[in-house]
């Protein structure tokens, strides 16, 4: 379903009518990225590669090369997995917010939070064994409990967290990547690929490790990426993103966050990475860009929030006339990917199975950074296909389907809750619209 909340201009629609179509834009554009990225840092290797290897690889010279290696550096790495972490966030600020408007009491609401990302993450240990042992929806999910737990505290509280989560990986990660400068070999070690297996035996057995494994990686990922759940989470809950003419001045202020780390950080690590300036400072680059890089995924959000507000405009007016807004055939697209996102992901891993490891067709293996630009490209372009495709047919995403009913029912959640003989009636709120924080203790 699209994402629905908030005051539409003018009073014209309720809140549960309006479509907002921004978040489903940037999570289709996500994929993208997140496809672009794991190519080149888990699905392939770049064995003869002459530099960027972490990148793809540079061979025989090829400028192509070198132009995909710096394109990388500067907006496919470190990009597209903060800018769906935003939006995973955001959605469980959605759904936080939803539960509120239906009169949920803060403990029920808690427990369908809790339902709802456990089996995300019992899904994405399915998928981490069977297709792909860089899994994020493991993380998500069990991040998605975190935020649920922290749904009670205000949302300055919330931001003074994500504050101090971000400002504690910026110290740690710059001294990282000075101990690489200092200690190159170091450096070297942590650049080197892990072989891909050469069977899908062997595939599922090593994923099947790194799952195991999993609950000792778990705090340190989770430390990573939930300060920008907890922007996104909190951006919901005061409506950024739903009214973006009112957040405008925050929203342009992330997106120039973004394009300083774009250009002072990205930019750098490319040029250093292909040998045009110190190539003994690619670590120091690499730390700074998985650090300051985080800082992209809200920017990235804002900037189509922000390119979005003409075409919302649009379809806001076409639904309060009573019909509906006519969108292009790539909007539709995209839209109907970031609907689908989980199953995109998933299939996304499906073919990248087939299409380029050793046991499959084996495309993009030691080809080089620009070759697999292409790939990804391919493989992105088929799950948006295949999301239009279902689109059209006016079917949800199959991954979504299952969750849905198992986390909510046959019927759904209620459109208002109903305690049981005994619970007492939740209070109902103070006052139309939701405040700050609909859960704030006291």
């Amino acid at each position: 379903m699209p994402a629905t909340v908030g005051q539409p201009r003018g009073g014209q629609l309720s809140a549960q009518q309006r479509r907002i179509i921004a978040p489903d834009l940037a999570r289709g554009l996500a994929l993208l990225g997140i496809a672009l990225a794991n190519i080149a840092t888990a699905w392939t290797t770049a064995e003869g590669a002459e530099r960027a290897v972490s990148l793809g690889g540079v061979y025989d010279g090829s400028a192509l090369d070198r132009a995909a290696a710096v394109f990388s550096a500067m907006f496919v790495h470190v990009r597209g997995l903060p800018m769906f972490s935003t939006l995973l966030g955001f959605g469980v600020g959605l759904i936080t917010m939803s539960l509120w408007r239906r009169a949920y009491p803060r403990s029920t609401a808690r427990w369908v939070l809790v339902r709802r990302y456990g089996l995300l993450a019992a899904f994405g240990a399915l998928h981490m064994v069977l297709l792909f042992f860089g899994d994020i929806m493991v993380l998500y999910g069990l991040s998605g409990i975190v935020l649920a737990l922290l749904m009670p505290l205000r949302d300055r509280t919330l931001m003074w967290i994500a504050g101090v989560l971000l400002g504690l990986q910026f110290i740690g990660f710059t001294a990282m990547g000075v101990v690489s400068v200092i200690f190159p070999e170091a450096g070297a070690a942590a650049d080197t690929q892990l072989p891909v297996a050469e069977s899908y035996g062997g595939w599922v057995l090593n994923n099947l490790l790194v799952l195991l494994l999993a609950p000792v990686s778990f705090i340190p990922q989770a430390l990573t990426l939930i300060p920008v759940m907890i922007i996104g989470f909190v951006w919901a809950r005061r409506g950024v993103l739903i009214d973006p003419d009112a957040h405008a001045r925050l929203l342009w202020r992330w997106v120039w966050v973004g394009a300083a780390v774009v250009l002072l950080i990205g930019l750098p690590r490319g040029l250093a990475e292909i040998g045009v300036i110190a190539p003994g400072s690619t670590g120091l680059w690499s730390m700074l860009n998985t650090s300051f890089g985080l800082l992209t995924g809200p920017a990235i959000v804002a900037g189509v929030t922000l390119a979005c507000r003409g075409l919302q405009r649009r379809i806001d007016d076409a639904h309060a006339d009573g019909r509906g807004a006519r969108l292009s055939p790539p909007l539709v697209a995209l839209t109907a990917l970031g609907k689908r996102s989980m199953s995109g992901y998933i299939l996304q891993s499906l073919l990248f199975v087939i299409l380029v490891l050793p046991f499959g067709f084996g495309l993009g293996q030691n080809e080089g950074a620009f070759q697999l630009l292409i790939w990804a490209t391919v493989v992105w372009l088929i799950t948006l296909a295949a999301a239009y495709g279902l689109e059209l047919a006016g079917k949800p995403g199959p991954f979504e389907w299952v969750h849905r009913r198992l986390s909510y029912g046959r019927d759904g959640l209620r459109e208002r809750y109903a305690p049981t003989a005994g619970q007492p009636m939740p209070l109902p709120p103070r006052q139309p619209g939701p405040p700050e924080n609909p859960h704030r203790r006291g």
